[in-house]
């Protein structure tokens, strides 16, 4: 009974270790996880059409009969009469054919979109997906098919005034700056709303939604002049000298300067917004609806109760009257606090027109895709997204990783997400909520970890990641949503498939246009050798390196290795001497491979004489015991590295992949990585700034070069 409960739930009792082994799922843990998926048998499923349909354009649908999983129960012999109504209006009525084991055959519709179908007295939304998400060859047309791009981390960027946070403002002229030098997109970090009153929590990918922005990443001067911004600065009594002192911090002040940018916005609310409304910013309440709303009164609530002391930051701790949205203690909350719950409406007002603005910026430069959005695999379950729609995501659930050989332990990432059984019952309600949202200001999205779309690990709260298994998703609906999405908002969209991923999995994907991700660190060959450029997948974007790897600068020098040593993870002597000799090998494979890449100008220098073990650990020590500084050019010591990064874009720049992504810190040539995984103190996650005004980036002499590396017609590869 209990493995026949777990199968219906969508739990796999058995899976395979890193290793390979076979592995099978406690009963225990089993009951833990059930009581939270709280999983019908099968025998009391009712006999009614599922909320929606998904299937292919062109393509015949069939409809079983069986009055499982929400489908309809009609006897065999009856004669079921259809009518399809399109979303432009057009009707199609007829009789529905049956196959040859009686399951009832919609016919094929040519037309995508979310159609309504009306099947004997039932009726639900029928969503016809297009074959494949839009491909880049669409945007760059026939005679460029391939293109090229940047990738920054949004706080990062400086731009005067920005109080010590990067903001849209910079993503816009960042964009407008490198589009104008030939790139046709811009990969972000996660945009996703944090929590307002707790700017502590400022990890991109620990969001509390994902329909929403990151209000700290708005830029007033997206719909205010510079003269009302000084003046409410004024108002507010904000000190010049405290936002100029942030701003030329090396590390992002998270805290002090989001008290600053908040108190400026609430000026500016109190001051031009409340009495009388913009009629802007009142269309856009309007659009929002309900999902905004919840969010406002959310953030409102969270404002109030974290007053009250560590159990106010999470709503399931909360008194029970406020747990839930639709209770009459809210309702009275809404009428009592009309005014701060509209000024959380104003912050996502103003974080959507500087994003919005961002995106014109793109254009303006001359993008062909513009920026690309990272949709985070989960969130919170102390936020927003969970609070407003408890029953579609998994509460009392947590999504992480098996045990392996990176974490003997497992992972247990602090986040969940949507249920699987909910986005059945509720027609994908939630999956494309999100998707609209990541979609809306831009030409395309990265999937992070995007075998979810297929299964994720679940634990149970409370336990370990031991205890946790498998729980599957529609994968085949979802992958069609997800081009129908795509598609309607003319996006690319990248799958983060690094780590182990099912070959099924990736042939699906590509069958259905999402791009995979070939990083650097992992194109290598069965004996350890980096692949060539002419090796790489043509169905994946090129990527030097991301945001939770070494720079290419860090990884010759070793930064990365010294920050582990000091994190704790490098132990012992015998350790480190393992990790060193290993990285000389992958040094010597990489610099081996560099040298067989085609067109190369640059000096050829034998990867032992550039960097020596004393520079190495110059640059080490001076990582690990110096403030992270504006860093200027490379120094002569570290020319080495600087001819690795140079040839590393020239290889990534030279395969064929449909597009090449480089992150600014490569671009730079930085040795410091924006986050080290698994690390919550003793690395500055999610804080290192750019050495520069963004403006400024793009021009030094090491950078122009390197984008005309970029640039420069990719040779074909027969």
């Amino acid at each position: 009974m209990l493995i026949k409960q777990a199968a219906f739930a969508g739990l796999k009792v058995r899976w395979r270790d890193a290793r390979g082994k076979a592995r099978r799922v406690s009963p225990e843990s089993l009951r833990r996880l059930l009581a939270v998926l709280d999983s019908p048998d099968g025998a009391s499923l009712p006999e009614v059409m599922p909320a929606m349909i998904v299937t292919d354009e062109g393509k015949v649908t069939r409809l079983p009969t069986e009055g499982r999983e929400g489908l309809p129960g009609i006897a065999a012999e009856t004669t079921v009469r259809f009518v399809l109504t399109l979303e432009n209006g057009l009707k199609t009525e007829g009789k529905l054919k049956r196959a040859r084991d009686g399951t009832l055959l919609i016919p094929a519709v040519k037309t995508p979109g979310y159609h309504q179908i009306a099947i004997g007295d039932q009726a639900t939304v029928l969503a016809v997906a297009p074959a494949r998400c839009p491909a880049v060859s669409g945007f760059t047309g026939r005679e460029t098919p391939r293109c090229w791009g940047l990738a920054a981390q949004i706080y990062g960027l400086r731009h005067q005034g920005d109080g010590g946070i990067g903001h849209f403002g910079a993503v816009g002229e960042l964009a407008r700056v490198s589009g104008r030098a030939g790139a046709d997109a811009l990969m972000l970090s996660p945009v996703h709303a944090m929590f307002a009153a707790r700017p502590q929590q400022y990890s991109p990918y620990s969001p509390s939604s994902r329909l929403f922005l990151n209000v700290l990443l708005a830029d007033p001067h997206s719909v205010f002049d510079t003269m009302t911004i000084r003046a409410a600065m004024r108002r507010a009594r904000i000190s010049q000298n405290i936002t100029e002192c942030l701003e030329t911090q090396d590390l992002v002040d998270w805290p002090t300067a989001a008290k600053f940018r908040l108190k400026l916005l609430r000026t500016l609310y109190d001051s031009y917004i409340s009495h009388p409304e913009s009629g802007d910013f009142t269309a856009f309440v309007q659009s929002g609806g309900n999902s905004l709303q919840n969010h406002a009164v959310f953030e409102a609530l969270h404002a109030k109760e974290v007053q009250r002391g560590p159990g106010g930051g999470d709503w399931r701790l909360w008194p029970e009257p406020i747990r839930s949205p639709h209770t009459p203690e809210v309702e009275r909350f809404v009428c009592d606090m009309a005014v701060e719950i509209g000024f959380h409406k104003f912050l996502q007002w103003i974080a959507a027109r500087s994003l919005q603005s961002a995106n014109i910026e793109s254009r303006k430069g001359g993008m062909k895709i513009g920026l690309i959005g990272d949709l985070a695999v989960g969130v919170d379950p102390a936020g927003s997204e969970c609070w407003s729609g408890q029953t579609d995501h998994l509460i009392g659930l947590s999504i992480g990783a098996p045990p392996d050989a990176l974490s003997q332990a497992g992972q247990n990432w602090g986040l969940t997400t949507y249920s699987p059984r909910a986005l059945r019952t509720t027609g994908y309600r939630a999956f494309i909520e999100i998707l609209r949202a990541g979609f809306s200001h831009g030409g395309g999205m990265r999937i992070d970890h995007v075998m979810g779309i297929e299964r994720l690990w679940v634990i149970p709260d409370g336990g370990g990641a031991e205890d946790g298994a498998y729980l599957t998703y529609p994968r085949d609906d979802m992958l069609r949503l997800m081009a129908l999405e795509a598609t309607r908002a003319n996006a690319v969209v990248i799958g983060e498939d690094l780590g182990t991923v099912e070959p099924a999995f990736r042939k699906a994907a590509i069958q259905h246009g999402l791009m995979g991700m070939n990083v650097l660190p992992f194109q290598r060959d069965t004996t350890g050798a980096f692949l060539a450029s002419d090796k790489w997948s043509e169905t994946s974007v090129a990527m030097t390196t991301t945001h939770d790897l070494p720079t290419i600068a860090g990884w010759w020098q070793g930064t990365d290795i010294a920050w582990r040593e000091k994190l704790g993870q490098i132990r012992s002597d015998n350790d480190k001497e393992k990790v060193q000799a290993e990285r000389e090998r992958d040094r010597t494979a990489l610099w081996t491979s560099l040298q067989t890449e085609p067109d190369n100008t640059t000096t050829v220098m034998d990867y032992r004489h550039p960097v020596t073990a004393r520079s190495r650990k110059e640059a080490a020590d001076k990582t690990v015991t110096a403030s992270v500084g504006i860093q200027a050019e490379p120094s002569s010591s570290e020319c080495g590295a600087k001819t690795v990064v140079d040839r590393v874009i020239r290889l990534v720049a030279h395969t064929d992949c449909p597009m090449a992504i480089v992150p600014l810190e490569d671009l730079l040539g930085l040795a410091e990585q924006p986050n080290i995984p698994g690390t919550i103190s003793g690395h500055p996650n999610w804080r290192r700034r750019y050495p520069a005004a963004t403006k400024a980036l793009l021009a030094r002499v090491s950078v122009t070069r390197r984008l005309a590396t970029l640039r420069a017609e990719r040779p074909r590869h027969e």
